[in-house]
Order: structure tokens, then C-alpha cells, then sequence
């Protein structure tokens, strides 16, 4: 077995092993009956109202993304883009981000580099948004000082990242230029990583005028703001209404899914959002677990329900679109 594949069976195998140890530390002191009172005893209004918001989002992440491409078709878009959430929820090491660039670029033209230059662009705007989103909670919420100072040198390091990367972005080639003289050989070994990232910032300029970043922007508050939405009508059918409650499990369940675990975060996921609930806000355990995983598993179900939509309208299937994505993406490589 060569060297990359066996990283990949590490990390694989590193994600399950962190998944089945959060799911244990997350469920050990849980009564079964108790939590299956408590999911029994939901609010289906809330659910169904939860599920329209889950729609929703996905609709304005799709014409997010969209504008990210360039203009490409709403609904070729959003299928792509549930095919891939689709693939992450049930693939290991996200593969639904490559899968996603490929559908897309195979559907509408877009080349493969430009695809997955958007899915970074789009990843890094989300990460920025969540680092950010937190700093704005650890000040409404009381949280350890730990806490509390992660999240203040995280969005002072985004306020920076951000700058440096407009500048970055702006002057790419002078960025190489300075880069290259102080390695070795001029650095001729990374050819194809500087290609990657010249298609980075390709992806960056294309949002090109102030109208089209001011979308962008706009859609990513869009985004969020739908998103707490979704884990707020979610709670209320467990629990009383908390706005701030339902933003935080929200800010800290995507920080934890950050981390290597089983495909959709299993355990990971429903770890940190318990924390997130029963830690600051002191919430009754049960009702909070019966929400964490309704919530959480029930967005991914969705997630598949809505990839399977978009595989049969764009005609294909899952295995097809796994094969072509890491075909496609090895081809890109080497060129």
C-alpha cells in the first residue's frame, strides 16, 4: 500500500475511533427510557417548521455558491450542492467537496480547477463566519475564560487572515515572486501547489465588483441566520425557546464537526452541541439530548433525502459521481 493511501486509512480510522469515544462520553450517563420519552414527547409542529428552514438554507447556500461559480444554473446548483452534502454525510474524509465540484463542473461547463476553488472560497467564508459568530456568543453567554479568549484570538486572527488574504489575492504574483527566491531551486518542486493556489485566488477575484461581494456577503448572513433558525424551531419542540442557545449549538457543533470523525461528525457533533447546551444554559440533560439528536440526525437524513432528489434529476448515481469526482480530481493534479 503506498503512502497516501495508508493516510487515508489512518484517518479514517482516527475519525471513527474519535466518533465512538464522543458518542460514548455523550450517551454513558443517559437513561434509555427517559430519552426515548423525551424524543416521544416532541413538538411536531416545531419539526416540520424546522424542516421548511433546512430548505430554505440550502437554497440560498446553492445561490451562494452560485455566485461563487459565476452565474452558474440555480438548480443545477443546488443538486450538485445536496449531492455533496449528501456524499459527507455518508463518505468518510468529505469526499462529497470533491464530489460536488465535479457535478457541477460536468453539468454546467465550469472547469474542474474553478469548482473546487469555489469550495474552499465557500469553506473558508463559513469558517470565518463561525469563528466570528462565537466571539459575538462568548460575549452574551457566560462561558469558561478559556472560552472566552479562544474566541476573542479567533476573530482577531480572522480580522487579520482576511486582510492578509485581500492583499495576498491582490498582488498573487508578486506574493510567488517574493515566495520563490527564498527556496530552494525557486521553489520549481511546488509547481503544482502554486498552481492551486493561483486558482484559489482566481476563485477569490471572481466574485470580482462590489454588487456581486455585496450578494455574497449578504447570503452568507442569510445562511447563518437561516441555520440558527433551523436548531431554534428544532429546540423548541424539546425545550423552552433560546435564541442564544439554539446560536450557540449551532457555532459550536460546526467547530466540532471540523474535527476528524465518522461521516456527517457522528458523536463528534452531538458531543460539542450537548456541551454547548448543558454547560452554559444548564438545560435538563434528557429533553437536550433528544434535541442534539433529532437535530443533528435528522439534518443529515435530510441530507441524503435531498442528494438521492438531486442524483435522479441530474440522471445519475452515487458510485458513478464518487468515480468521476476522484478521477477528475487526479487528472486535475497532475495537469
Amino acid at each position: 500500500m503506498s503512502d497516501r493511501p495508508r493516510a487515508r486509512v489512518w484517518k479514517v480510522a482516527a475519525g471513527l475511533l474519535l466518533s465512538a469515544f464522543a458518542l460514548w462520553l455523550t450517551l454513558r450517563h443517559v437513561d434509555r427510557a427517559d430519552f426515548v420519552r423525551a424524543i416521544a414527547a416532541a413538538r411536531l409542529p416545531w419539526l416540520l417548521l424546522a424542516l421548511a428552514a433546512f430548505v430554505l438554507m440550502f437554497v440560498l447556500r446553492a445561490a451562494r455558491w452560485a455566485v461563487l461559480l459565476g452565474g452558474t444554473p440555480f438548480w443545477t446548483t443546488f443538486h450538485a450542492l445536496t449531492i455533496g452534502y449528501m456524499m459527507n454525510a455518508i463518505l468518510p474524509l468529505r469526499a462529497g467537496e470533491l464530489g460536488r465540484a465535479y457535478v457541477v463542473s460536468d453539468r454546467t461547463g465550469v472547469g474542474m480547477a474553478r469548482a473546487l476553488s469555489s469550495v474552499v472560497v465557500e469553506r473558508v467564508v463559513d469558517l470565518a463566519s463561525v469563528v466570528l459568530l462565537f466571539a459575538g456568543f462568548a460575549v452574551r453567554v457566560p462561558m469558561p475564560p478559556a472560552f472566552s479568549r479562544a474566541a476573542s484570538l479567533g476573530a482577531v486572527a480572522v480580522v487579520v487572515a482576511v486582510a492578509a488574504g485581500v492583499v495576498v489575492v491582490a498582488k498573487a504574483k508578486a506574493f510567488e515572486a517574493i515566495v520563490r527566491r527564498r527556496l530552494p531551486g525557486g521553489g520549481a518542486r511546488f509547481a503544482g501547489a502554486w498552481a492551486r493556489f493561483h486558482e484559489l485566488c482566481d476563485g477569490l477575484r471572481a466574485v470580482g465588483s462590489t454588487r456581486r461581494l455585496g450578494l455574497l456577503l449578504a447570503l452568507t448572513v442569510g445562511i447563518w441566520a437561516v441555520t440558527i433558525l433551523v436548531a431554534y424551531f428544532a429546540m423548541t419542540a424539546f425545550l423552552p425557546p433560546d435564541g442564544e442557545a439554539a446560536g450557540l449549538v449551532v457555532v459550536v457543533a460546526n467547530l466540532g464537526g471540523a474535527l476528524p470523525s465518522a461521516p456527517g461528525g457522528l458523536g463528534v457533533v452531538q458531543a460539542f452541541a450537548k456541551i454547548a447546551l448543558v454547560v452554559p444554559f444548564h438545560l435538563p440533560e434528557d429533553p437536550s439530548l433528544a434535541f442534539v439528536f433529532v437535530w443533528s440526525l435528522g439534518s443529515q437524513l435530510m441530507c441524503v433525502v435531498l442528494g438521492a432528489i438531486g442524483l435522479g434529476r441530474l440522471g445519475m448515481s452515487l458510485g458513478e459521481a464518487r468515480r468521476r469526482a476522484e478521477s477528475s480530481a487526479k487528472t486535475e493534479a497532475k495537469g
